[in-house]
């Protein structure tokens, strides 16, 4: 069975439209399991009123707001699913996809170095154009940080995961944040696991001005010491100034002394190179 779940908040006017895209799938052996972060709206209320219809199979679940990672981390710990992938309130999924996805995994189900499988999605505006570019790659085991640094991947695509693998990679919840990068815990992954990619389209997205992909560094700005976690981690995989001078801003951003900045850091050097113009760069950019 698959699990698919969507973190929402406050998005009750967007669902039903991926709720269709779920009852038109043609492989019925899967549950949408709706993740409410403390929705103020209806969304309880349309929820409700979608799983009387008893066309799928449906688990509404409120939790207090703690931000998306918070949901996600929820929706790994209920998953009845053997295989899992998040879609946002405010996508859907291209018709009869999911036999598509479960007979993928059915190939790799065995395979225990195989995470999951990355998918191509498009704009809802225009459902047969890909987000980004396709894999140069396709159908051999490859990290998830080869997949963006290596190849150069772009746009956004759509992972599907083997949910015991998934919940063993929980997002760290930061005291005072919402938000930490999905490449943070992804990175992570590689260092144990590989995935496959496929190049067909799977879901279609929908780029609000009020989303995270619009406001992606205002978002991250909010939520430093995440995004400071995430730098410090990318140093293991590519030793680059780029990666010290992003730890150094949002540590910054952060209140974290530099005596701490300096200490939690293994590019000494470095640190002590970047730190000064990182300063005054940081203070530009308030």
């Amino acid at each position: 069975m698959i699990t698919v779940f969507t973190p929402t908040y406050n998005r009750e006017k967007d669902l039903i439209k991926l709720y269709e895209s779920l009852i038109n799938q043609n492989y019925k052996e899967f549950e949408w399991l709706v993740i409410d972060d403390g929705s103020t709206d209806e969304t309880k209320k349309l929820i409700n009123d979608l799983k009387k219809d008893n066309k799928i199979n449906i688990r509404y679940i409120y939790k207090d707001n703690g931000g998306k990672m918070s949901a996600v981390n929820k929706a790994y710990s209920l998953a009845k699913g053997d295989i899992i992938f998040g879609i946002d309130s405010d996508d859907v999924l291209k018709d009869n996809v999911l036999g598509l996805i479960a007979n993928d995994f059915e190939k790799i189900k065995d395979n225990k170095q195989i995470a999951g499988i990355f998918y191509l999605q498009s704009d809802i505006n225009n459902k047969d154009k890909v987000v980004g570019n396709l894999f140069p790659i396709e159908d051999s085991p490859v990290t998830y940080y080869d997949i963006y640094n290596k190849y150069k991947v772009t746009g956004d695509k759509l992972l599907v995961m083997k949910t015991n693998i998934a919940k063993k990679y929980e997002f760290p919840i930061i005291e005072g944040e919402k938000f930490v990068p999905e490449a943070l815990v992804f990175n992570r992954i590689s260092k144990e696991y590989n995935f496959l990619c496929k190049n067909y389209i799977v879901a279609c997205k929908e780029y609000k001005n009020d989303g995270y992909s619009a406001n992606y560094f205002n978002l991250v700005k909010k939520n430093p010491k995440g995004n400071a976690l995430y730098f410090k981690e990318l140093y293991e995989y590519s030793k680059t100034f780029y990666n010290v001078y992003g730890y150094i801003l949002f540590s910054i951003y952060s209140k974290y002394k530099f005596r701490k900045i300096y200490k939690e850091h293994p590019a000494k050097l470095k640190i002590i190179l970047l730190y000064i113009p990182t300063y005054f760069i940081a203070k530009v950019r308030k």
